[in-house]
């Protein structure tokens, strides 16, 4: 669907926004830290409005790290323990993820040694793992077991199934949609110990949100009594009043509210995952901590934009 025209307000209130592009760049082994949010908006600078068919999206995380994605593709993202790890090339092959072990390992605080053999031996808390590129058996703490797919090189790295990796070592996985931008995937990993039960999420959610609504109004530009001031407060209020589970990730409670609300299972920290998952002028998508003494925290979506 090609689109020629941008609202000029995006470009100058969304200019921070940028990801990963279809060539994926480099990406840094390591642990990532403080990296739970992400901006999404339309890549005007990279964008051909007149003669190109489908606008780019760009991705702000955090921590800086940026990406760039064609609306018409499918890109799969990936989070460790509540931190998105960008530009991460996982490929899918016969319906299983294949992810590079040495980045996942690493991002885990385990360690993966190399051999002659193109074999890696993953180490991580006190189990020992042995893969072989192209060979469907690996090795775990003696045991062998059979692999969905073979291991294997590519770019230079091994790439194994993610799933029988994960269940060896106990993490949690998921595979979610609706979080990240446009609805592409997002697969969760998580090891962290679990605090907050289900319920325990809706409450510490619907608190929140009492918080915030109460804060919100004393914000005189929006809460002004107008009638279509009082009818978008009634919609907020009665969404408040019916925050309820809608599904969960490796490390996140998602429940419905005013906005998508992601409660961390681990911290009880609070998200919310707003904006639409189709590209038009006014496009953007984003998931960012929830600020309960924010004056604006309601305004996108039911005042503006």
């Amino acid at each position: 669907m090609k689109k020629k025209t941008i609202a000029s307000s995006l470009v100058v209130t969304f200019a921070m926004c940028s990801l990963l592009t279809v060539l994926v760049p480099f990406t840094v082994f390591g642990k990532t830290e403080n990296n739970h949010s992400y901006l999404c908006t339309i890549d005007a600078e990279r964008t051909d409005f007149e003669n190109g068919e489908y606008w780019l999206q760009k991705i702000t995380y955090e921590n800086g790290a940026t990406t760039v994605i064609n609306e018409a593709d499918t890109f799969t993202f990936l989070m460790i323990n509540s931190n998105f790890i960008p530009n991460v090339d996982i490929r899918i092959e016969n319906g299983h993820s294949l992810v590079p072990i040495r980045l996942i390992t690493e991002e885990l605080g385990g360690q993966v040694n190399w051999d002659a053999k193109k074999s890696a031996e993953i180490l991580y808390q006190n189990k020992k793992m042995t893969l072989t590129a192209g060979d469907k058996h690996a090795v775990i703490d003696g045991k062998t077991v059979v692999l969905p797919v073979a291991a294997k090189i590519l770019e230079n790295k091994l790439y194994v199934p993610l799933r029988p990796v994960a269940d060896a070592f106990h993490m949690d996985v998921s595979y979610n949609s609706g979080i990240m931008p446009l609805d592409n995937p997002l697969i969760s990993i998580d090891t962290r110990e679990k605090n907050v039960t289900r319920e325990e999420a809706v409450q510490i959610a619907r608190a929140a949100m009492e918080k915030a609504y109460s804060t919100f109004l004393k914000n005189d530009t929006y809460v002004n009594g107008s009638d279509t001031a009082n009818k978008v407060l009634a919609e907020i209020r009665q969404k408040i009043e019916s925050i309820e589970y809608q599904d969960e990730s490796a490390g996140y409670w998602i429940l419905s509210g005013p906005y998508k609300i992601l409660v961390d299972k681990s911290t009880g920290e609070l998200f919310f995952k707003v904006g639409q998952s189709h590209v038009g002028g006014s496009y953007v998508e984003s998931m960012y901590r929830v600020d309960e003494n924010d004056r604006n925290i309601f305004v996108g979506g039911y005042f503006a934009g």
